[in-house]
């Protein structure tokens, strides 16, 4: 655990992100008016439904511009709308689990973790970047969402701080001029029932005022006994055309998600075998190994808006805002032991939790084109300012020792007092700049700088004794930057080229005085972009090398009693990956993606040589792909989807190299569906095929192991005005 301390490093000039973006404001509209035309009137925009849009999406938002997958020197993918429909995804987990590159290890009924390359990645919300914001944040359900967008790799310039295996930007719905309705209905395995409505329109005759409103709610248990969970949501979006060019957006979200008996894995045998493994248990995939006393419950707000006004001369102005507040409530008992394999029993302990977070999140954005040298280039200019305040109360309670497997009367639920309290804050804020500059018409270079400043601070809340703030990890103008190439060889093929990074501030004390300097990942990566068959379908192929450098490593000259730590450490992850998206054929709609990957300890104080991120396979293989039969055939109507989702062998994701591991597997999905008329549709899933049985993922001895879901059936049903 790291502590904290208060650096000594000499302070650099903060940067402003509000006078920054006032500048900017001034500039990018003396930009747009020298380059105006004699009438500068914009046309009026009509926010309305979008073109039917497939599995390949025709531009990406999360750079803070409007770009084609062609034009960004990096790996992105985009989960559509239209696919979440088509495989009636539901969760952030089951969306993650279909993007490409990204490795979903389960922490508890309702939490996950996300790995990409190796590394957690970040999240931003509708362009405005979150701390922390996949962990422990629970998610909202994907009623709310229009698409997600997952650009893999250093994104220091979108976010400041951060892990360089990538960032997820959440798109939710906007309000469209045209009015629409639509509803879910589904019911499930495990006596799930789901059913979701969305209406959106203009809300005058002008449709310069929108609005939209989504509801969602899902009854449910688990394959695993005893679990239930209750989930509702609700989103409210209103668009308002102020004037010309001008557009304001507010919305509201709001989400409740209660699960009694949460559990949070499997235990394994306490005894490792010959080989040094914990020999994970082969027991019924519906056993369940905690007490049903155990509730989880989360309660998250959101409030987001944006203003963009739109200039003569193609610049844009955008501020943008988003404010989540999020608590967490838990209470239940957990295995603290493996299981004796002679006695059959094992020890439990249990926990009380009540935590509080707010994120906070204010971007501004310019960006428009620009005449040099006789040639058109483009221009972004940002300031962003970012706020983490969690605070939170716990409590230990009993613990019970030789509990027989699967017999938890012994385990009566406790009260459980409060014992300790804690409070942390975090501040990030950073300005950046990045130009697209047309070295030649098929030749694109792309350069771009942040300089970011983080601070963040801690102490004991009661009950606990409480303390003054203590400084912690912080970083003072720390620069990131990003180098691209983009070659278009032609209408449909396009080589690129890009060198980013990112960094992560330390606390560890150097033996001179101070603290670490930030841990840096550097990316290197190559790679090849088309749009084949008219645009619909698009393939990438990508070779990346990530260098974690700077990361603490014990100093050899440090006092017997007193650790230091030097800024040596360095970790590899390398790879490459392919994907395919789109509609090669009339009917057929595919998602398919390839990421072979591969991390390693290259400097380290005790693991040197050994593999770094043991939970991420070296293999993953992602596919679907669903058709829908061709109006003037004897199926007409019908739809068919077959999807297969495999990875190769992993290790612990809680650190227990080479003991606790699981094999690779497979597993097939598959989907019919038939259009009872324009407006009906009527679906049947089936994840699971064959019913495999396998460990999804592992943890320790102890805990988080985690069976991957049986065969399941879902009847569906949709209405689309």
């Amino acid at each position: 655990m790291h502590r904290s301390t208060v650096s000594s490093r000499p302070a650099r000039r903060a940067v402003a992100p509000v006078p920054f973006a006032v500048a900017l404001l001034t500039l990018a509209a003396r930009a747009a008016l020298a380059q105006s035309a004699p009438v500068a009137v914009l046309p009026e925009i009509l926010v309305s439904a979008p073109a039917e849009e497939g599995y390949k999406a025709a531009t990406v938002e999360l750079g803070k511009q409007v770009l084609t997958p062609r034009e960004i020197a990096q790996s992105v993918s985009v989960l559509t709308r239209r696919q979440m429909d088509d495989q009636d995804m539901a969760t952030m987990t089951e969306a993650m689990q279909q993007l490409t590159g990204v490795t979903v290890i389960a922490n508890d009924t309702m939490n996950n973790q996300y790995y990409v390359r190796g590394y957690t990645p970040g999240v931003m919300y509708d362009g405005v970047s979150s701390y922390n914001g996949f962990t422990p944040s629970h998610q909202f359900d994907l009623a709310v969402y229009e698409r997600i967008e997952l650009l893999r790799g250093p994104a220091g310039l979108l976010r400041g701080s951060g892990e360089p295996g990538g960032v997820v930007n959440l798109v939710k719905k906007r309000a469209l001029a045209e009015p629409a309705f639509g509803a879910d209905f589904s019911v499930g395995s495990w006596n799930t029932l789901r059913a979701t409505a969305d209406a959106t329109g203009a809300l005058n005759a002008a449709k310069t005022l929108r609005g939209r409103a989504v509801v969602s709610r899902e009854n449910r248990d688990y394959f695993y006994d005893h679990t239930h969970g209750d989930k509702w949501l609700a989103m409210g979006v209103l668009e308002w055309d102020l004037a010309p060019g001008t557009t304001l957006s507010i919305s509201q979200t709001g989400q409740d998600h209660d699960v009694r008996a949460p559990w949070s894995g499997l235990p394994a045998s306490s005894e490792a075998d010959a080989q040094g493994h914990y020999p994970l248990l082969d027991v019924p995939r519906s056993s369940f190994n905690a007490p049903d006393w155990g509730r989880m419950s989360y309660h998250t707000d959101e409030t987001a808006g944006w203003i963009e006004q739109r200039l003569a001369g193609g610049w844009k102005l955008k501020l943008a805002l988003n404010q989540r507040k999020q608590r967490q409530y838990y209470k239940y008992a957990y295995t603290a032991s493996g299981v004796d394999p002679l006695a059959g029993t094992l020890d439990y302990a249990s926990f009380r939790g009540d935590y509080h977070y707010t994120r906070e999140g204010l971007d501004f954005s310019a960006s428009g084109p620009f005449e040099l040298f006789g040639r058109r280039h483009e221009a972004l200019f940002g300031a962003s300012a970012e706020r983490y305040l969690s605070s939170g109360v716990s409590g230990r309670g009993p613990s019970w020792t030789g509990v027989v497997f699967g017999e938890l009367d012994a385990l009566a639920e406790p009260d459980i007092a409060y014992t300790s309290g804690s409070e942390s804050l975090t501040h990030q804020r950073g300005l950046l700049a990045q130009a697209r500059w047309s070295l030649a018409e098929p030749l694109t270079l792309v350069t771009g700088l942040r300089v970011t400043d983080f601070a963040q601070r801690s102490r004991k809340i009661a009950p606990s004794p409480a303390t003054d703030w203590v400084d912690g990890a912080e970083a003072d103008g720390e620069p990131s930057s990003n180098l691209g190439l983009v070659w278009a060889l032609d209408e449909r093929w396009t080589l690129y080229a890009s060198r980013g990074d990112i960094f992560v501030p330390q606390t560890q004390q150097k033996l001179d005085g101070g603290t670490l300097d930030p841990r840096v990942g550097r990316q290197a990566e190559a790679g090849a972009k088309a749009e084949l068959y008219g645009g619909r379908l698009g393939l990438s192929f990508a070779y990346f090398d990530i260098r974690d450098t700077g990361r603490a490593y014990a100093d050899p000259d440090s006092p017997a009693d007193t650790p230091y730590y030097l800024n040596a450490g360095k970790v590899q992850s390398k790879g490459w990956e392919a994907e395919a998206s789109g509609s090669p054929l009339a009917g057929l709609e595919l998602s398919a993606g390839y990421t072979r990957v591969t991390t390693r300890y290259l400097k380290d104080s005790a693991n040197t040589g050994l593999v770094y991120a043991i939970a991420t396979p070296k293999h993953q293989l992602k596919l679907w792909g669903h058709y829908r039969f061709a109006a003037d055939t004897s199926l007409r109507g019908w739809q068919a989807g077959l999807g297969l989702q495999a990875q190769s062998a992993v290790q612990s994701s809680r650190g227990w190299r080479d003991e606790v591991v699981t094999g690779g597997w497979a597993v097939l999905n598959a989907r019919l569906g038939y259009e009872i008329s324009p407006h009906w549709q009527a679906s049947l899933l089936v994840g699971n095929v064959f019913d495999r049985k396998y460990y999804a993922s592992v943890g320790t001895p102890n805990i988080y192991n985690f069976y991957g879901e049986p065969r399941s059936l879902q009847l569906s049903l949709k209405a689309r005005y």
